[in-house]
């Protein structure tokens, strides 16, 4: 465990600037999509073998606190897609690398242009599925 903290410690600490921080946050997209996944193939396998459960869990997946959170896996996503192009890039042609900082400005800008209108269309989703199942459960 003080591995773990040395190597948060040392990454704050550390002055990269935007490549830096860019590292931290595709680690960390990336290790908010693998726990998406490991939670999505749990529940759809008690869809198989233990059907009860698998209704409880899907009935808290509808919940908003469990919406905002399919928000942020979508945010997620978008920049982990969108900064794996840019490594890729960078790795492919070694000469980009001076312009890094350009690179940077261009994967968040893309990264917002892409998620931004997915989130905003998610968002009115959500608040008339909710809206809805408040309504119906008002006039039972």
């Amino acid at each position: 465990m003080s591995t773990l903290f040395t190597t948060v410690r040392d990454t704050l600490r550390y002055k990269g600037r935007e490549g830096q921080w860019l590292w931290v946050l595709h680690r960390i997209s990336g290790l908010g999509i693998l726990f998406y996944l490991i939670l999505h193939i749990y529940d759809m396998s008690l869809a198989y073998f233990n059907v009860p459960v698998h209704e409880q869990l899907m009935a808290l997946f509808k919940t908003p606190v469990f919406s905002a959170l399919e928000m942020v896996l979508a945010a997620l996503l978008v920049f982990h897609a969108v900064n794996g192009v840019r490594v890729a890039l960078l790795d492919l042609r070694p000469a980009l690398w001076a312009r890094q900082q350009l690179a940077t400005r261009l994967a968040l800008i893309i990264t917002v242009v892409i998620a931004a209108p997915t989130i905003i269309i998610m968002l009115i989703y959500t608040i008339n599925a909710h809206l809805s199942a408040a309504a119906t459960t008002a006039i039972r």
